[in-house]
């Protein structure tokens, strides 16, 4: 095999490998998924291989996923929630959804994403704008994982008064791109409180998803 052919085999086999994961999701990926959800919660929601569009354009992107099984597609481009409206079980503790799409903060153009993630992101919740805790904030050369805890935040207004704003849910957000890329990708999930303990099983998810541009 010559030079020239072995370079060219190497130029498509790296062309396949966008987003969060090298290839389309497969059975092996949902299963890994599956795995990751507790005992209490089997039989509430099954992840499975999905593909997901963005509805964005003529031509939009489509995101191979390990998606929840029977979800239906919600209000924003490229989210899925719960098909059941009781949504696992409450209707005051929080909505639960999963979202993947991309952005370019402005003109798509090459930046420095990492410190564009941050701001977009991930600085609301490090910094403090937001109560609650961090549970993990992972930062890779081209990619960062962050799970936050909300809590409600609560004031003092007046005498006697005590105000509470805000729900208590997680909020799973990774993002990734390549170097000299001109828009990086983002997988989101938002869990009210009913759905912690599938925290770890949607934090898994969103490390398994291939776009396709």
């Amino acid at each position: 095999m010559n030079k020239q052919l072995i370079v060219g085999l190497l130029v498509v086999a790296a062309c396949g490998k966008k987003g969060g994961s090298a290839d389309s999701v497969t059975k092996a990926d949902a299963d890994a998924v599956n795995a990751l959800i507790p005992a209490e919660m089997k039989g509430k929601l099954e992840f499975e291989a999905a593909t997901i569009e963005d509805g964005m354009g003529r031509h939009p992107t489509k995101y191979s996923v390990v998606a929840p099984k029977g979800w239906k597609k919600g209000f924003m481009p490229g989210s899925l929630e719960p098909a059941d409206s009781d949504n696992f079980g409450s209707q005051t503790m929080g909505k639960t959804s999963f979202k993947v799409g991309s952005n370019c903060d402005g003109s798509c153009e090459k930046k420095d994403w990492a410190a564009v993630v941050e701001k977009v992101y991930y600085n609301q919740f490090t910094s403090g704008q937001v109560t609650g805790k961090v549970i993990k904030d992972d930062k890779r050369p081209t990619g960062r994982t962050l799970v936050f805890q909300m809590e409600p935040k609560t004031e003092q207004q007046g005498a006697g008064v005590t105000m509470t704003s805000g729900e208590k849910k997680i909020q799973i957000i990774t993002t990734w791109w390549t170097d000299g890329a001109t828009k990086h990708y983002v997988c989101q999930a938002e869990l009210g409180e009913p759905a912690f303990g599938l925290a770890a099983a949607f934090e898994k998810a969103c490390s398994k998803v291939a776009v396709d541009d």
